[in-house]
């Protein structure tokens, strides 16, 4: 009896927290869109500048920190590192954009960036997943959790045959076959 519950419990807890996939995922998606737009805010008046005089943003910076003093390389150090950002940012959001829902967790943990996931937890809404992709997660949650269980079982069955603590089964008192 306490095995089916275990077992009832740990595949909806694996199916209700994996079904989320696709709503973490966009949530996520979006804090990487308003990251890259503030990234390109912030660098704005770099690309006019550089665009004005013929020169890609890296080409321009280049220039001021060679022809800068000491208060200049702390802002071309702020710049490089703000164009650093926007470059990583807008590969990870094309990568995202296009990929397909098979892609998604492959994209995902390629382009993982710990601050935006940070932020789209501290955020997130939970969303039913009543599309195929969202039944399919929690399809593969559900198994999943069924095959944790099933893990910390065998674990808990062999820890207790290393330490001479499991019953075994008596005989059944019948007679001996000979």
């Amino acid at each position: 009896m306490i095995g089916r519950v275990m077992n009832g419990v740990f595949g909806a807890g694996g199916a209700g927290l994996l079904s989320q996939f696709p709503a973490f995922f966009a949530q996520y998606r979006q804090q990487l869109a308003g990251r890259l737009e503030q990234a390109r805010a912030d660098l704005s008046r770099v690309t006019e500048e550089a665009a004005a005089l013929g020169l890609s943003p890296e080409a321009y910076l280049s220039r001021a920190e060679a022809e800068g003093g000491q208060f200049t390389r702390v802002l071309v150090e702020g710049a490089r590192e703000t164009l650093d950002t926007l470059q990583r940012l807008e590969a990870a959001y094309q990568a995202f954009t296009a990929a397909t829902a098979v892609g998604r967790p492959i994209i995902f943990a390629r382009h993982f960036d710990g601050a935006i996931a940070d932020s789209t937890l501290l955020h997130f809404q939970p969303a039913v997943p009543l599309t195929l992709e969202g039944l399919a997660y929690a399809g593969g949650g559900l198994l999943l959790g069924l095959g944790l269980l099933a893990l910390l079982e065998w674990l808990g069955l062999l820890s207790l045959d290393v330490s001479g603590l499991r019953r075994r089964p008596k005989n059944s008192g019948g007679l001996r076959a000979r």
